[in-house]
């Protein structure tokens, strides 16, 4: 690791197609946009990352700041935590929240990625841990789907990896149709399938309380962000009516979201994304924060990075497992039997490229 120098990066984008189209309260997406970053070095080790900053026509603008923030670390000698604390300072300017995050989060990931490269560990071994397995749930369906497409979709998701736990998606305009597809999913998987649900922010409070409590005795894991994320006052309020553990974190933006959450009570558990929370860093960072503070600590997207993070995370609990950069990587080894995921023991996240799919699926940026 000893003089390992950034020589240059390269950034591509993608919009790859979904196998199951995002069906959500926000949108429906049939396509998922992804910046892939490679970090150069002095040594010929390439660091590999990969964002996802959902819409594909802001992509330019995010792989500008990821460029501009990269400018003043060229020729340096790559050292992660180094780089996020200087990074940090650098983007105060534009602000803590959206690109600015994202662009540092980008970097991060390539730079730990090519640090344990040069070690010739994997990440998580790297940090100090062991490669463990780590629980998951199978997230990439069961959107805002037509009622009669529940039990095919249930299956499908069951089947696929072995999962013993899924995420469904809730708010319907009926409560009839929430409770239908609840029960659906129940007598499929059985009683010890495990039936998280989100929302996806599409209440206001006084909807969500209704709702909440219409559903609180149905037996579902968690609700996830039922009203809107910056709103940590009424989460708490929400929490303390309802009988259902709320998760929210998804859209913290750097570690700061996450302590300013715990002040309010907003949440029982919390479910930070790898690329808004700030990276390998900011993940770090906000795993000792959830720690002092005895919260259970989820991921959002980005399995093979969240996975050897969660391996680190004391309160880990659940990693959410979607298919959706898979067209753009490798197959190197990450695989879920039996409800856990696994880390290839391979140098590095493991993150590696498929080119003739990132090509296949280019835009221009």
């Amino acid at each position: 690791m000893k003089d390992l120098r950034l020589e240059k990066i390269t950034i591509r984008a993608v919009n790859v197609p979904l196998n199951k189209p995002v069906i959500a309260h926000l949108g429906t997406f049939e396509k998922w946009p992804f910046l892939c970053l490679d970090a150069h070095t002095n040594k010929g080790l390439i660091g590999k990352s990969y964002i996802g900053p959902y819409l594909v026509d802001q992509l330019p603008v995010i792989a500008k700041c990821i460029e501009a923030l990269s400018k003043p670390f060229l020729n340096q000698e790559i050292k992660p935590y180094n780089f996020f604390e200087e990074g940090f300072k650098k983007i105060s300017l534009l602000g803590y929240q959206g690109i600015s995050i994202y662009a540092l989060a980008a970097l991060d990931i390539a730079f730990w990625d090519v640090y344990a490269k040069a070690a010739n560990m994997p990440l998580a071994c790297l940090l100090g841990s062991d490669l463990k397995p780590v629980k998951t749930y199978n997230s990439r369906g069961l959107w805002l789907i037509p009622l009669n497409e529940i039990e095919k979709e249930t299956n499908d998701l069951l089947e696929n990896g072995s999962f013993n736990a899924v995420k469904v998606r809730i708010g319907r305009n009926k409560l009839k149709d929430d409770i239908y597809v609840i029960e659906k999913i129940r007598k499929i998987g059985g009683e010890n399938l495990v039936i998280m649900s989100d929302f996806n922010q599409c209440y206001d409070y006084d909807t969500a309380l209704k709702r909440m409590n219409e559903l609180d005795d149905i037996g579902l894991y968690w609700f996830e962000e039922p009203i809107n994320y910056r709103n940590f006052n009424d989460c708490a309020k929400l929490s303390s009516r309802i009988k259902t553990p709320i998760s929210i974190g998804e859209n913290f933006h750097g570690p700061y979201d996450l302590v300013n959450s715990i002040k309010a009570n907003a949440s029982t558990y919390i479910m930070p994304d790898l690329m808004r929370i700030g990276g390998i860093s900011g993940w770090l960072k906000s795993a000792s924060i959830a720690e002092a503070n005895n919260l259970k600590f989820s991921t959002h997207l980005f399995p093979e990075v969240s996975a050897h993070l969660m391996n680190l995370t004391p309160t880990a609990h659940w990693l959410e497992w979607v298919d959706w950069a898979n067209p753009i990587l490798q197959d190197t080894g990450f695989r879920v039997e039996n409800g856990k995921y696994y880390i290839p023991d391979i140098p590095g996240t493991g993150v590696e490229w498929n080119d003739t799919n990132i090509e296949k699926y280019k835009v221009n940026i």
